[in-house]
């Protein structure tokens, strides 16, 4: 097996010559590099590692801690930060913290420990002032996404929630709807207290009352739409439309409904959020808020590696706005 040695015999240069031109990081006359670059290709020479990192202080990998794996959004997230990394010749280390916070910290520090030169991290369990304290504290850059939290505002990646809120319940509004339910996520997720206050904002706006009666919390998942959907109709309060808080609990309602011999869009209306693949796979094919969850992975990488001096972007979106997706689970009352 070829050593460092031996690249620098074949190239006549000195050993700490192919280091540089390996880590990069004192700049090397272009004769002297092309040199070097030859003879490790004619060795077949691959340097090994974890010495590198020793030498450079960088491990070239990008810590990924995400909510869970199982996922769809967040997998998005996953492809989308990936696809930045791997083009700059870097690796993930992915972990979960499964939306509990004892297992979002243990995650955060074993993704510290195994020397990442960055961290993205997209969880739900930790609250605003602990993440930031994370973010604050830690020795490596750290950047959030789907989140927004004021006190590291340059650190986070994230959708308006609010904004996508009102633009469901405004279209149901708009096409005719004035009695509309809401499918909720869980109250402590910023992202369903940021959508249920859009709900609210545009019934506001169009002198509709706001009737807690109306509101049932889903949990972002397709077995809390399907019981928050079961919870509304027993509560014998008329609804000719459902914003639902995701496409996931939005499956789950659409159960309940055809259950209680209800008909999608016929006799209630129904918009979801995130725009997942599920969503054009529904019947009918369901109206939803696009979440741009690729391109926030891909925006957090950008800002890693920027931070890192590797990157090349820029002009970085940290707010993506909400953009509806028209399908055909949607009708005029």
């Amino acid at each position: 097996m070829a050593t460092i040695r031996d690249v620098s015999q074949l190239a006549k240069v000195s050993q700490a010559t192919v280091s540089r031109v390996l880590n990069g990081t004192v700049p090397v006359s272009t004769t002297k590099r092309t040199a070097v670059l030859a003879a490790i290709e004619q060795l077949g020479y691959q340097p090994n590692a974890f010495a590198r990192s020793l030498a450079t202080n960088r491990s070239q990998a990008i810590g990924a801690l995400v909510s869970e794996l199982s996922s769809a959004a967040y997998g998005d997230i996953i492809r989308g930060i990936e696809s930045v990394v791997e083009a700059r010749g870097m690796h993930m280390v992915v972990s979960s913290g499964h939306a509990r916070s004892d297992l979002e910290r243990r995650s955060f520090e074993f993704l510290k420990e195994r020397r990442t030169d960055a961290l993205i991290v997209q969880i739900d369990a930790t609250g605003d002032d602990e993440l930031a304290a994370w973010v604050e504290q830690a020795s490596l850059p750290v950047f959030v996404v789907g989140r927004h939290i004021p006190a590291i505002g340059d650190r986070c990646v994230y959708l308006d929630n609010g904004a996508g809120g009102a633009l469901a319940t405004r279209y149901l509004i708009e096409r005719g709807h004035r009695h509309i339910a809401h499918i909720a996520g869980l109250m402590r997720i910023p992202d369903a207290r940021d959508r249920l206050a859009g709900y609210r904002e545009a019934l506001a706006e169009h002198g509709i009352e706001y009737d807690e009666a109306l509101v049932a919390e889903g949990g972002f998942v397709e077995e809390g739409g399907y019981r928050a959907m079961q919870q509304l109709l027993a509560r014998e309060i008329s609804f000719t439309a459902v914003f639902a808080g995701n496409d996931q609990s939005a499956a789950g309602a659409l159960k309940a409904l055809r259950e209680a011999g209800l008909n999608v869009p016929d006799d209630v209306s129904l918009v979801g959020f995130d725009d997942l693949f599920i969503a054009h796979y529904l019947y009918p094919a369901l109206t939803t808020v696009r979440q741009p969850f690729a391109e926030m992975g891909q925006a957090a990488a950008w800002l890693a590696l920027n931070a890192l001096g590797i990157g090349q972007e820029e002009e970085v979106t940290r707010r993506f706005d909400p953009v509806l997706s028209e399908r055909d689970s949607v009708t005029a009352p």
